[in-house]
């Protein structure tokens, strides 16, 4: 009895401290201890981080720089197209004072995660966070600081600087190779480096291969859709006295989408930009703006007849009938656009991302035309890496006829349109026989891995290895599907998906093969 009464006793404490554990949660107050607290004490734990100075550096030395890479000089480029090649590899130092570091770490306020979310729909929003994602559902939030900036040997002070990202930040969390967003002109307008005020260096943690953006990026711009461009980077770190120029290792920078870079795509012409957040695209909220703006998140000045047209084809995708959606539906939306998008997201297989979860995509409208079209963003996982749709084998498989995840309103009603299917089963046709030829984009694997080397060899050995994996030209035979909570589950071969993929987009488009459909949104993979 004695021991039953003690046993009973301690699951009554272990409830009452998970009660109180998601009392406080929901208040945000432990996002918040977990943020100040893990943040600052991340130095040689996290797998991403080499510890540094390396062992048998003499005290209060700091190490030779050995790099081999390019010394690449900014102050000779004169434009974004000339510093975003994708095959640039910037010097990039970032300093920050002790308080600044400070400054730049993670905030609390109230989350809102439901783990029950009806067909897997993890909630994208958060109305006590200052912007959508994960970050913000978790209930935690990246504030600006301050810290000064070297790109190519183009020096910056006063620069404003927060962490980025969803995923990112989260996996990276308790590491010191964070993500970034650097702003340069943030309380100096017109500043910018190369046409460019505003530097994304993505810090590549769920991408082991290195160059899921820059080959994703590439295929679209190749395909004709509207893209960013990408470099790559070699970030070092400074932080007071601590650190003077600490290696971070290899990141890549993705052009910023704002007004530079649509003058040059759309040529002058009027156009809005949008970063949609939801599982209902284009789902009609009525003729008030303000219930739209935190959904569709504009990235420039909107005017009051780019808002009135974003309604009224929501209006349009919600409420017409078929036979009117047929009839119209050029008339909101530049189908050819639109089909090359959807068509090369399918081919490359990017879930995490408009296929699936809502997010991680833009949307522009074009003033002039009335006509939406779709613009790629945040492809770290794309090339079938993603692990919480279906499963490697699934990916590599996935139906090119109906390419989405369970529902999705907007293409459940294009795919319904005849002349539509027509113009993407044509669009996917072109890339495969064009773009996703396995010799060229194996190729290409070859060339950017020679690249970037150098500088992930500068890692952690966890790092080393896994980038050596997802390179490696050769791969096992299908064994059993790895757990996706496995952190040192088999890495992501880019040569055996390209492979692998391409033979499944012939044999889908010679009709030998349907192509697995993913019926159902699961939260947590298959």
């Amino acid at each position: 009895m004695g021991c039953l009464g003690l046993v009973g006793g301690l699951v009554a404490l272990v409830l009452l401290a998970a009660l109180a554990g998601v009392v406080l949660w929901h208040t945000g107050r432990v996002s918040l201890w977990f943020a100040e607290n893990q943040s600052a004490k991340t130095e040689g734990v996290a797998p991403t981080d080499r510890p540094w100075p390396p062992p048998g550096t003499p005290a209060g030395e700091e190490p030779e720089d050995r790099w081999p890479g390019p010394s690449l000089d900014a102050s000779r480029v004169g434009d974004r197209a000339a510093f975003f090649v994708r095959t640039n590899v910037w010097r990039v130092d970032l300093a920050f004072s002790e308080d600044e570091w400070r400054a730049l770490q993670p905030t609390g306020h109230k989350p809102s995660v439901d783990f029950n979310a009806p067909d897997g729909k993890f909630p994208l929003r958060n109305d006590a966070a200052p912007r959508n994602g994960l970050a913000g559902v978790m209930g935690l939030g990246q504030p600006w600081s301050k810290g000064r900036v070297t790109v190519g040997g183009v020096s910056f002070d006063d620069v404003s600087v927060r962490l980025k990202g969803n995923g990112t930040f989260l996996n990276s969390f308790t590491a010191l190779k964070k993500p970034f967003k650097v702003d340069l002109g943030r309380g100096h307008p017109g500043r910018a480096l190369a046409g460019s005020a505003v530097l994304n260096l993505n810090n590549l943690v769920s991408d082991f291969s290195s160059m899921s953006d820059a080959m994703g990026y590439r295929m679209y711009r190749e395909a004709g859709v509207p893209a960013p461009r990408t470099a790559y980077a070699r970030v070092r770190l400074g932080i007071g006295e601590r650190y003077r120029r600490r290696p971070l290792g290899l990141y890549v920078l993705v052009e910023n989408l704002d007004e530079g870079w649509m003058a040059e795509w759309f040529r002058g012409r009027d156009a809005a930009l949008f970063k949609p957040v939801t599982y209902e695209l284009f789902k009609d909220l009525g003729t008030n703006w303000s219930a739209y703006e935190g959904i569709y998140d504009p990235k420039v000045r909107v005017s009051d007849a780019h808002k009135a047209r974003l309604m009224e084809a929501a209006r349009f995708v919600t409420g017409s009938t078929d036979a009117e959606f047929g009839a119209r539906a050029a008339e909101f939306f530049d189908l050819e656009e639109v089909a090359r998008f959807v068509a090369v997201t399918s081919a490359i297989a990017s879930y995490d991302g408009f296929l699936f979860n809502g997010q991680n995509f833009m949307m522009y409208l074009d003033g002039p035309r009335g006509r939406f079209g779709l613009v790629p963003w945040d492809l770290d996982q794309a090339w079938g890496e993603f692990p919480l749709v279906g499963t490697v084998r699934d990916r590599e498989r996935a139906s090119i006829e109906r390419p989405w995840v369970a529902d999705h309103r907007l293409l459940e009603r294009l795919f319904g349109v005849e002349s539509f299917r027509r113009v993407y089963r044509a669009e996917m046709e072109r890339i495969v026989r064009e773009l996703f030829v396995p010799a060229r984009l194996r190729a290409e694997v070859r060339e950017l891995a020679a690249l970037v080397r150098p500088t992930v060899l500068e890692e952690s050995d966890y790092r080393r290895g896994r980038f050596g994996e997802a390179v490696k030209e050769t791969w096992d035979a299908d064994g059993p599907e790895p757990r996706i909570d496995d952190p040192f589950r088999p890495v992501h071969s880019m040569h055996r998906f390209i492979v692998r993929r391409h033979e499944s987009l012939e044999a889908q488009l010679a009709g030998r093969e349907k192509g697995v459909v993913f019926e159902k949104r699961m939260l947590f993979g298959k």
